[in-house]
């Protein structure tokens, strides 16, 4: 049966057209923008392995925000086309048919993340050493630390769009609070309480925290690696748990 109902979430992702586009993206862009820097940096010999990988981390977590999309858009589309209600009536354990899900979009998630970073790895410095850099991975400090943060966001991103989406059950809804909480939410979080005098709050924020880690080894004011991650996969954790609670509650 978990064999059965992981096949059948596979089937959901990858026949429908906008998680493909949003895939393709999702990939694109890091790789177009370490293109885009190699080919057109002024200075390429002075450019160097470290900097190639803040690039890419940083993009990288841009692509997020898409994939972070695309499982708040496979879960609660099924909610406005009634498409939920069957997969329910053939596996009437929710609990299952979420952990699949949440499988599912752990598994994609990493992967494409994982290939988009070295892809772009690859590409921008080929363009780089035709030009004179001599960019490389023995340059960059903990390489193997950041590319595992990287990763680790990837598979909590996907838990936290799965867990609005439990909570919302609104494509629209779901996904501009995806787009909006580390863009918006936690920044206005973050300065309230500093103007109530809390003065560390912005290290407390959970996407954040887990942003930062991707580029930060815990020097600062962040929580750093392997605390950043984790802090935010408790929460995604706990708005799986709510929106579990209330799914059980819930008509289909």
């Amino acid at each position: 049966m978990t064999g059965a109902v992981l096949a059948a979430e596979w089937i959901k992702v990858h026949t429908i057209r906008v998680h493909r586009v949003l895939v393709g993206v999702a990939f694109a862009f890091p790789v177009l923008v370490a293109v885009l820097v190699a080919v057109f940096t002024p200075e390429p010999r002075v450019v160097f392995g470290n900097e190639v990988i803040d690039l890419i981390s940083g993009t990288s977590v841009v692509s997020l925000l898409l994939l972070a999309c695309l499982w708040a858009i496979n879960l609660t589309a099924e909610y406005a086309h009634g498409t939920i209600r069957v997969t329910y009536a053939a596996v009437p354990s929710r609990w299952r048919v979420v952990a699949a899900k949440a499988a599912i979009g752990s598994l994609v998630t990493a992967a494409v993340v994982a290939v988009t970073f070295w892809v772009a790895w690859w590409v921008s410095t080929a363009v780089l050493s035709s030009r004179g850099s001599s960019a490389s991975l023995d340059q960059v400090r903990d390489i193997w630390a950041t590319f595992a943060a990287l990763i680790a966001l990837s598979v909590v991103v996907s838990w936290f769009a799965l867990g609005l989406g439990l909570i919302i059950r609104n494509s629209p809804a779901t996904v501009v609070v995806t787009l909006l909480w580390p863009l918006l939410i936690e920044n206005l979080v973050s300065l309230a309480f500093t103007l109530a005098g809390v003065d560390e709050a912005q290290r407390w924020m959970p996407y954040q925290a887990a942003i930062t880690a991707v580029v930060d080894d815990g020097g600062g004011d962040s929580l750093g690696r392997p605390w950043g991650p984790l802090y935010f996969a408790a929460v995604a954790a706990v708005l799986v748990g709510v929106g579990m609670v209330l799914e059980n509650r819930r008509d289909a």
